[in-house]
């Protein structure tokens, strides 16, 4: 399988030196990874050869949710992660199973035949159907990755069938680690069929599982993340369909970690959801408000991160209403457009507020990776300090532009602030969907700085009784270390 690297490069590599803290994390992320494997190969045993793919987990630096925009996201691979292990059968069955409950469902068997009907591949609700389990359940993220690869041709089942075993060192509800899941099973699909693929196309396939199987509206990156994501470098991607454009490694004395608050509130996708309305809203909205105005704007092709903040807040800010009803906005102007979302008719929509969140995080994104470059060139302090401030803005943004924030990680940043100010720690914001779950520090790595934040979340805790750790390092993508044959 050949892997296709970021197109370019944000700054030049920083020397590699070993940094403190980072080897015995580094070493009980690959420990874990061999732990996993090694129960994967257990599962299928010896009886043919078994094609093994490890797929980390996420951390939204900068971006998040505007990735749909066309903004600039940053993220980072996690040590948390799935594997999945593919092995050829010979009795003409698909065996889907998990080390442990993939979500409430046990697992699935079915002849390979059953995923094609009539010569045409499944559609997620035939798949459901098959499986008999609801939308969001790892089972069913299998299948449906089974099912796009294959209609992408990047695989072809073979004769006698196929098995899939699963493992994850995480124990998120749906949508925590499906487009790690989707695209650790392509990826060992692909392998185990001796085909070859780019990471932009398994990650659009991997797209699409979450978007029609899955019933989640999100991005590439996640996936792209899961494929391509290197420790201690930020992937940098944009556009929509997403697609990777470069990546920065961090100087080996800066980290950025990721603090798990506890808790992720159960109305989390249904508030990202209603956020994505919104903004649809106000791009089409702006997109009226161009045309009604002639307006020769030559940045704009659709995408709210191709409008400058100048031009936002001088010809359209004051135009696009704060709040509007979703009957209304209908009974006005129809649906938004995106194909992914529909308009509630009872329900009301921050639209100004919702949509200016996204024009600022993709401005906040740029800065904060030509910051870090500064920083990674030049060891200027400065640099961070403001890196940090960006990082805080976009926090507050989530909240209060886009209601995604919590009572947990507003805490939680407002304790590393404090516990940090004087130990090198230079910002901390919300991460991924909000509604709770990871936070994002960046830090010195430094005795210091970490004891502070230490001492932050033992105060967290502390004061919520909820179980707040630390996540530090990470491991590469499944196109990085590539599918072990075993």
């Amino acid at each position: 399988m050949r892997i296709e690297r970021p197109t370019a490069v944000l700054s030049p590599p920083v020397a590699a030196v070993p940094p403190r803290h980072t080897a015995s994390k580094s070493n009980t992320a690959a420990t874990a990874v061999e732990r996993t494997t090694e129960a994967l190969v257990a599962a299928l045993g010896a009886d043919g050869v078994r094609h093994v793919a490890i797929a980390p987990l996420r951390l939204d630096i900068m971006g998040g949710l505007c990735e749909y925009s066309g903004a600039m996201v940053l993220g980072l691979p996690v040590a948390q992660h799935v594997g999945v292990a593919v092995q050829a059968r010979r009795d003409g069955k698909v065996r889907i199973e998990g080390l442990s409950s993939l979500n409430g469902h046990a697992g699935a068997e079915f002849p390979a035949t059953a995923l094609t009907d009539a010569g045409v591949t499944l559609d997620a609700a035939k798949g459901r159907a098959l499986l008999n389990c609801v939308k969001g359940e790892s089972t069913l993220c299998v299948l449906g990755a089974l099912v796009e690869a294959l209609r992408d041709e990047l695989i072809s089942i073979p004769p006698g069938g196929i098995s899939i075993c699963v493992a994850s060192t995480t124990q998120g509800g749906p949508g925590v680690n499906d487009a790690a899941l989707a695209a650790a099973t392509m990826a060992a699909c692909v392998s185990a069929v001796a085909r070859r693929a780019e990471a932009s196309t398994i990650a659009a396939a991997c797209q699409r599982v979450e978007n029609a199987w899955l019933d989640a509206p999100v991005g590439a990156a996640d996936a792209l993340c899961a494929l391509l994501g290197e420790p201690g470098t930020l992937l940098s991607a944009q556009g929509e369909p997403c697609a990777p454009v470069g990546s920065l490694r961090l100087p080996d004395d800066l980290a950025i970690v990721g603090v798990d608050c506890g808790i992720l509130h159960d109305d989390d996708a249904a508030k990202y959801r209603h956020v994505r309305v919104a903004t649809f809203m106000g791009r089409l909205l702006i997109d009226r408000i161009i045309r009604h105005d002639g307006v020769a704007l030559a940045s704009w092709d659709g995408a709210l991160a191709r409008l400058t903040i100048t031009d936002f807040v001088e010809r359209f800010r004051d135009r696009i209403p704060t709040k509007m009803t979703g009957r209304e906005f209908l009974d006005r102007f129809g649906e938004t457009g995106d194909p992914l979302t529909r308009i509630d008719p009872e329900a009301v929509y921050k639209i100004r507020s919702r949509t200016e969140h996204h024009v600022y995080e993709h401005a906040r994104s740029r800065e904060f990776v030509d910051l870090l470059t500064r920083a990674a060139h030049s060891g200027d302090r400065s640099a961070l300090a403001s890196a940090g401030e960006l990082m805080h803005a976009s926090h507050w943004s989530y909240g209060q532009r886009c209601g995604l924030g919590s009572i947990e990680t507003d805490l939680l940043v407002n304790l590393i602030r404090k516990h940090g100010a004087k130990a090198d720690i230079h910002g901390a914001k919300i991460a991924g969907r909000g509604c709770g779950g990871r936070v994002a520090v960046l830090m010195q790595r430094t005795d210091r700085a970490m004891a502070a934040l230490q001492a932050a979340v033992d105060e967290y805790t502390s004061r919520t009784h909820l179980p707040a750790h630390i996540a530090d390092g990470g491991i590469p993508g499944a196109l990085v270390t590539g599918v072990q044959t075993l």
